[in-house]
């Protein structure tokens, strides 16, 4: 039986006393309704449904040592305001709290009622992260990795300042990446207008190489089911593996649970209706070129690309294929192509803006300040070495290596 645990009330410094109070949940099952209600009326990102999450935690987080802290914030009445995918964690001694979804999540933020983020002062979040604290078990720091400045609302696309960014002492500790985007429009037609010319024209003739290579054996499928579906997830798998031991990154797929993660949520939310979407490329009974990728709201979100390289590599299958993707996203009504993390060169020629992502980690018993700070100072003692020509060429011949 599902059983949720009680409200408690949650007093902010400068909001109205008794206007909020706070669950946490400690499982998935007591979790799963609330927050996929909240999925719906709230601002967010595909990476913060319970879906994406729940297979994460379970083919992953287990195996991590997360513990979930699930957090909702509610009003009077009991509506869902916030809703927070916290997680506890033990890393070298100590209690780290931060968010779900680990290195498959892009974006990691909160679900966001835009009634809420309209009526908290700025100046008044840093107060509510404190209050919070006192509702959530002990830790000793909080680490977040990834999350946008800005959440969006599924409907109207209406952008709001991200609270997790105001967390105390978070801005100080920003480290930034970018993701990505596209903005699709109304027809590809007018799409490609505001893009590279010669990259569609070289992409239409690549196609017509590969049908004259295997005349009629060309075939696009952009959303796949049943055992054709488990097929392109399992070349998905094999082409990027084989990417990234070509460019000396870390095979993911090589630890238990990564492959487990996609397969499963494709089984789960993919299909003809389904919201993950597996697409490919074939020609002949060769799959050239996959993307593993998910929709939600006005995204569509581009995740897991690979493609077949030797022989192959001379037609641009991958860019055939994300064409296809692209032209379906637009017949489709879908606002925006999400490329999402990664500084990839093919990306610039698709996007024309980006999100920007914070990482920081903020210490809050001695013990976790005490770390933050050390680890501070040693990025700030490594940032001079690169600086100084003299130390530099001391670290490379202690580490073997010729100076400059």
């Amino acid at each position: 039986m599902r059983i949720e645990p009680a409200a408690m009330p949650l007093a902010v410094p400068g909001l109205n006393p008794g206007a909020l109070q706070v669950r946490v949940f400690t499982s998935l099952e007591a979790a799963q309704a609330r927050w996929e209600a909240a999925e719906q009326a709230c601002a967010g990102y595909g990476f913060q449904r319970f879906a994406w999450l729940a297979h994460w935690q379970r083919q992953l987080g287990q195996r991590q040592g997360w513990r979930l802290a699930l957090t909702e914030v509610c009003d009077a009445g009991d509506r869902t305001l916030m809703f927070i995918p916290f997680g506890l964690r033990p890393q070298a001694g100590l209690r780290v709290l931060g968010l779900l979804g680990g290195e498959v999540t892009d974006y990691n933020a909160c679900l966001l009622h835009p009634d809420f983020v309209r009526q908290v002062p700025t100046g008044c979040w840093e107060a509510f992260w404190q209050a919070l604290r006192s509702a959530l078990p002990p830790f000793d720091l909080v680490r977040i990795g990834r999350s946008p400045l800005q959440i969006e609302h599924l409907a109207s696309g209406e952008m709001f300042d991200n609270p997790l960014t105001y967390w105390p002492q978070a801005r100080a500790a920003w480290q930034l990446e970018r993701a990505h985007i596209a903005t699709l429009g109304e027809s590809f037609e007018a799409f490609q207008k505001t893009r590279s010319a010669k990259m569609f024209a070289d992409t239409r003739r690549q196609r017509r190489r590969l049908e004259e290579l295997c005349p009629g054996g060309v075939r696009i499928v952009l959303r796949a089911a049943g055992a054709e579906q488990d097929a392109i997830v399992a070349a998905m798998a094999r082409q990027k593996a084989r990417r990234w031991r070509e460019t000396g990154s870390h095979d993911v797929f090589a630890e238990p649970g990564y492959l487990d993660f996609y397969q499963g949520l494709a089984a789960d939310c993919g299909g003809t209706e389904g919201w993950v979407q597996v697409s490919a490329l074939f020609v002949g009974e060769d799959i050239v070129a996959t993307h593993w990728g998910m929709a939600h709201g006005r995204r569509f979100y581009w995740i897991m690309p690979g493609y077949e390289d030797g022989a192959w590599g001379r037609y641009s299958v991958g860019r055939v294929l994300m064409d296809a993707v692209v032209q379906d996203c637009i017949a489709r009504g879908f606002a925006l192509f999400d490329l999402t993390v990664g500084d990839e060169a093919y990306k610039a020629l698709w996007a024309d803006h980006e999100l920007a992502l914070a990482s920081f980690e903020a210490g809050v018993s001695w013990r976790g300040k005490g770390v933050v700070a050390l680890r501070r100072l040693l990025r700030a003692a490594k940032e001079k070495a690169r600086s100084h020509r003299g130390l530099r060429n001391l670290v490379r011949r202690l580490s073997g290596k010729a100076p400059l």
